[in-house]
């Protein structure tokens, strides 16, 4: 039995996504001097972001980390886990692409250290979820190979016409 399954990683997820856009709404200092954030982006060589808290494209980041978290949330209560199985995959793709933008690229509205420290922690959530998602996989598979297996041999069989 697995202590961090899929469907813990992608709540702790949730929960992460709902907590970072509650701190940007009461305290987005908090967040922009964050001494992971700060190390992080120094250690990358990223510029580090110098904000004010009435910055008002805070709220509108906050809404968006919302609505991507309440979106992971519909489908797993719905037990839809065909729906991340596909999707999780892309969002590693795009957060690599977008983590190796930050690294790769001096433009400083994206490529900065609060950019990157988010896409690098989506790329550990989403590592953790995938590889959750692939042994449950397996083990779904396992167990259904052990109840049906006899079955599946007969049909098998009985479509094998010897010529």
């Amino acid at each position: 039995m697995q202590f961090l399954t899929a469907n813990i990683v992608l709540y702790i997820r949730i929960a992460f996504l709902l907590w970072l856009s509650f701190m940007l709404l009461k305290n987005p200092l908090a967040l922009t001097n964050a001494n992971f954030s700060i190390l992080l982006g120094q250690a990358m060589r990223l510029p580090t972001i110098q904000v004010t808290t009435t910055n008002p494209l805070f709220g509108l980041i906050a809404v968006f980390l919302s609505s991507y978290a309440l979106s992971d949330l519909v489908p797993l209560l719905s037990e839809n886990i065909p729906y991340f199985e596909n999707l999780v995959p892309v969002r590693l793709m795009f957060n690599f692409v977008l983590g190796a933008f930050c690294i790769s690229s001096n433009y400083g509205l994206v490529a900065n250290n609060l950019v990157f420290t988010f896409a690098f922690l989506e790329i550990w959530l989403n590592f953790l979820i995938y590889n959750n998602l692939k042994t449950e996989k397996y083990t779904r598979v396992k167990t259904y190979l052990e109840e049906h297996g006899e079955e599946l041999r007969k049909t098998a069989d009985a479509q094998v016409v010897p010529l």
